[in-house]
């Protein structure tokens, strides 16, 4: 098994080869004068398998064009299979058309991840999708989401962090508190959130929580402006909340939400190597090592 970084993972790219003890192949990507995008594999892969790592984060269409020029340098190479690992999936919101005329862009990334690595693409892992709709649009790859849940429970039993309240920031997120708070015998709740579809403006209704002198874990997968959040933490806050750790699978933290969040009272922002940032406490090359051994 031979493992491509892309430029967005090479540091969860190098610990992915060395969890499996496998060679990671080098690869030159840059940019002309112009701002196009020259990428070149720099190894042999002939009837190798390949994993190819590269998370879409912003700037996302920049590292979503390098994705696609990636897989078509590696499968003109002739490898034996290929094995393509998203840790984040942008553009995952747009699981569905909302409004007539909108593009559903999702389902556009993945018929072109699938028309670029034809039938050497064989497998598609991203972690804790938005809406797990989107793995049916890839039609002849097998695709699935993987969860980072376990890897925060791990994280927060490490730091014996005691009287937790594991709290979702919306009802959508429900599942993901519900199966934190059993891994940490705790309990879990939501808060009512709503979104106008048009504005984007976000309403968060209080809800009747019991939190006075509680651990609070707000758990969600994105974290993008920090609106939620920041919102979610005033309430606890304003019903007695002790310590408010916020979590999240992937940490976008655009312009300044992280330091929204940390004075609207947050002792902590936890989230994974997916967007690698100085939050993400959480690596998750283990358990991207865990399923391709197992498969």
């Amino acid at each position: 098994m031979l493992v491509i970084p892309g430029t967005t993972t090479q540091i969860l790219s190098v610990k992915v080869a060395r969890s499996l003890n496998c060679t990671l192949i080098q690869t030159t990507v840059k940019k002309f004068p112009d701002g196009e995008i020259y990428v070149k594999i720099n190894g042999d892969l002939s009837n190798e398998q390949v994993v190819l790592i590269q998370t879409i984060s912003p700037p996302q269409d920049e590292h979503l064009l390098e994705l696609f020029l990636l897989i078509e340098a590696i499968t003109n190479l002739k490898p034996k299979e290929l094995i393509v690992v998203l840790p984040y999936f942008a553009y995952g919101r747009q699981d569905k058309r909302f409004l007539k005329g909108e593009a559903l862009s999702s389902k556009i990334i993945a018929e072109i991840i699938e028309q670029i690595g034809g039938t050497t693409l064989s497998r598609v892992y991203t972690f804790d999708i938005h809406s797990p709709r989107i793995l049916k649009f890839f039609k002849n790859a097998r695709a699935e989401s993987l969860s980072a849940l376990p890897l925060f429970a791990d994280y927060f039993r490490e730091k014996d962090v005691k009287d937790i309240i594991v709290l979702a920031p919306d009802e959508g997120a429900l599942d993901r508190a519900k199966f934190l708070a059993k891994e940490l015998n705790a309990t879990f709740s939501h808060l009512e959130k709503s979104r106008d579809r048009v504005t984007g403006e976000i309403t968060v209704k209080v809800k009747n929580l019991s939190v006075s002198g509680k651990s609070v874990i707000i758990i969600d997968d994105i974290i993008s402006t920090g609106g939620t959040m920041i919102k979610a933490i005033e309430i606890i806050k304003s019903q007695g909340g002790k310590d408010i750790y916020v979590a999240c699978t992937h940490p976008l933290l655009i312009k300044d939400a992280k330091y929204r969040i940390f004075n609207a009272g947050a002792r902590e922002i936890v989230g994974t190597d997916s967007i690698p940032s100085e939050c993400s406490q959480i690596s998750l090359a283990t358990e991207i090592a865990r399923v391709l051994r197992q498969k």
